[in-house]
């Protein structure tokens, strides 16, 4: 059955959480992009609907803020909406809300629809299908859209080779892996003092792959907004973030 707001309840299990006994970012990270698939084959253009096509969706933006994270135990309900398609690009929101009503969080994404054999985006408007347009729900989010990011250091602060379980079933490194690489630049104590991560914006410049070697680095704003570039040994940029510490 469709429905313009897609509801998917989860539950923060023990194996769920990080060291602080929160719902970790690896866990939400992939909740987001589950609900979305889910979401999005209750309309006919899911993951296995634009497979047969020879298609994929590709994230190329994700914006997460969070107020609170949710702790072991506690019930939180995903909630997800397609809000704008325009001509190469689509918006989804999504909200993350608990049992009594109140919003841990929410959530915007950009995705684009990928051509397997050009790589190249497709235009939604030539598509001919009504499907995507019908799913469209007028509701906004209290949150920003992804901004700039920009870092001039040429002095990685963390460098890795990626390998099997960084990959995702296309075989390559896989988006929300990227997020535990850029939390995993800011220490354990940092983590411990600020115990949430307020925001976190990540655009997805470029692909990597097993045995790529990637290259961190960092830059510190005065505005409390750390700003990360993951890149790869010849200095193609793969990924750019910026995290912001509660």
């Amino acid at each position: 059955m469709e429905q313009l707001v897609g509801h998917f309840p989860f539950v923060v299990e023990p194996f769920s959480e990080d060291f602080t006994g929160r719902l970790s970012w690896f866990f939400l990270g992939n909740h987001l992009l589950r609900c979305a698939s889910r979401h999005a084959g209750t309309h006919g253009f899911g993951l296995e609907d634009v497979k047969r096509d020879h298609r994929a969706w590709v994230l190329s933006r994700l914006v997460v803020e969070m107020d609170e994270m949710p702790c072991s135990g506690e019930h939180y309900t995903i909630e997800t909406w397609v809000a704008k398609v325009y001509r190469q690009f689509t918006d989804r929101l999504f909200s993350i809300v608990g049992d009594n009503g109140r919003t841990y969080g929410y959530a915007y994404s950009v995705w684009a629809l990928i051509d397997y054999d050009t790589r190249q985006p497709l235009d939604f408007a030539k598509l001919g299908n009504e499907s995507f347009a019908s799913a469209v729900q007028n509701r906004e989010i209290p949150i920003q859209g992804p901004g700039r990011v920009r870092v001039k250091s040429q002095e990685p602060v963390r460098s890795l080779t990626s390998g099997y379980s960084d990959l995702d079933i296309n075989g390559h490194v896989n988006s929300i892996r990227y997020i535990q690489m850029i939390l995993d630049v800011f220490t354990k104590e940092i983590h411990e003092e600020h115990r949430v991560v307020k925001r976190l914006e990540v655009a997805y410049c470029n692909e990597s792959y097993c045995g790529d070697r990637l290259d961190f680095f960092r830059e510190d704003g005065e505005d409390g907004r750390s700003c990360v570039e993951i890149r790869k040994e010849s200095g193609e940029v793969v990924v750019k973030a910026a995290v912001v510490l509660k």
